[in-house]
Parts: C-alpha cells; structure tokens; sequence
C-alpha cells in the first residue's frame, strides 16, 4: 500500500482493520519447523532465542499446531510491518499546515 497517496481518513481506516486482524492471530510464536534425522526426518521445534538455540521434538501430531502458530507470528509481522508504513505518512503529516494537507489528500 502507497500510504503518501491516500488521505488521513483513508489511512485511519486502513490502521482500524489492521488493528482488528491482530486479535485473531493468537497463539503464535517465532521460530520454525525442521525434520531433523539421518533417516527418519523427524519434525523438530527450532527458535534462537538471545544467542541460544532451542529444540523441541514435535512428533507428526505437534507439527502442523507450530506451523499454524509460526505462520500466525508471520502474518503479525507483516501487519506491524504495514501499520509502520502507514503511521510514518501520518507522522509526516503532522508538519505539514492544515491547508497543505487537503491540497495532497485531492
């Protein structure tokens, strides 16, 4: 999204539906999914975590719950991501005379 191209209200919306996609995102957490194993690749839990790895053998049944909750963590990072974007045009914004403004929201 181009947020320097739309209005004010326009970019309020946009943060207004963000701000509600967050709440179904839970639970989520970092990290990722790896089969560890010479030959029976087995489905393994992985997260560094302040210079520390961290391995959490799953099993088949465990691994598609980290995966859904992994990817929740994804989806809020590219939310974040977006409400960043949009809330910078905002800020800019704030500088600018009220009658700037309305010229660039035309």
């Amino acid at each position: 999204m181009d947020a320097s191209s739309k209005s004010l209200a326009t970019l309020d919306k946009r943060l207004q539906v963000l701000q509600s996609r967050i709440g179904g995102l839970f639970p989520l957490m970092r990290g990722s999914v790896v089969r560890i194993g010479r030959t029976s690749k087995r489905p393994t839990y992985s997260l560094n975590l302040k210079g520390k790895t961290r391995i959490v053998y799953l099993g088949e049944a465990k691994e598609p719950i980290a995966q859904a909750w992994i990817e929740n963590y994804r989806r809020l990072q590219g939310i974040v991501d977006e409400m960043t974007l949009i809330n910078i045009e905002v800020i800019k914004r704030m500088d600018q005379p009220a009658r700037e403004r309305k010229s660039k929201q035309k």
